[in-house]
């Protein structure tokens, strides 16, 4: 039985991403950066043959809390941003691949745009310090319902477990009069965060 145009079109990704360290892990890729980093190349799938690349790091330290917190899924990268995002001139958000068609030309490409783009933006975060202090001055960077989790967990692994109490303090406040399925994940989270680190 024939791959599906979209497993033929990853194929051809994979195999143009292999000289650059980032191998396949189930839907995504990863590039060993030593001490527990990891780059991190991700695909939005639209129809069958366009790809929307987003780059990210992940690093073991995180995914430990998480885990020790019940949260998260491992491997999700701290932060990630569309390709797209880092191409200043005429960027490109998404590669169309032809059905039947010989992807190789069109992967190389991508993967190509991965390194020129993409590759600095991962050099640049796949530094903890860099990514936590960026982080807490700029907190707005990170979206509404992943906040307090992750800006508690960089407080946490910096050693200012006051910090990270404040900022999921913060976060109850907000929500204080909602009793949505966020509102009660948040509830939980800070339960287990007073478990585990308290």
């Amino acid at each position: 039985m024939r791959p599906s145009p979209k497993t033929d079109v990853l194929m051809a990704v994979d195999t143009a991403l292999r000289p650059t360290g980032f191998v396949r892990r189930g839907h995504v890729w990863l590039q060993d950066r030593g001490d527990g980093v990891s780059g991190w190349l991700g695909f939005g799938v639209a129809g069958s043959l366009e790809l929307t690349p987003l780059v990210g790091v992940c690093f073991q330290r995180y995914d430990d809390a998480c885990k020790a917190l019940g949260v998260g899924i491992p491997t999700t990268p701290v932060v990630s941003t569309p390709l797209g995002y880092l191409m200043a001139d005429k960027p490109v958000w998404k590669w169309a691949f032809t059905p039947g068609g010989d992807h190789a030309a069109g992967a190389a490409e991508l993967v190509g745009a991965v390194l020129k783009h993409g590759k600095p933006y991962i050099d640049k975060y796949a530094k903890w310090d860099v990514l936590a202090r960026e982080l807490v001055a700029k907190p707005e960077s990170l979206l509404d319902f992943e906040r307090a989790r992750k800006l508690a967990i960089i407080h946490v692994l910096g050693g200012n477990a006051g910090a990270a109490r404040e900022a999921l303090q913060k976060e109850t406040e907000r929500v204080a009069e909602a009793n949505d399925a966020y509102t009660r994940a948040h509830r939980a989270l800070v339960h287990r965060f007073d478990i585990v680190f308290g």
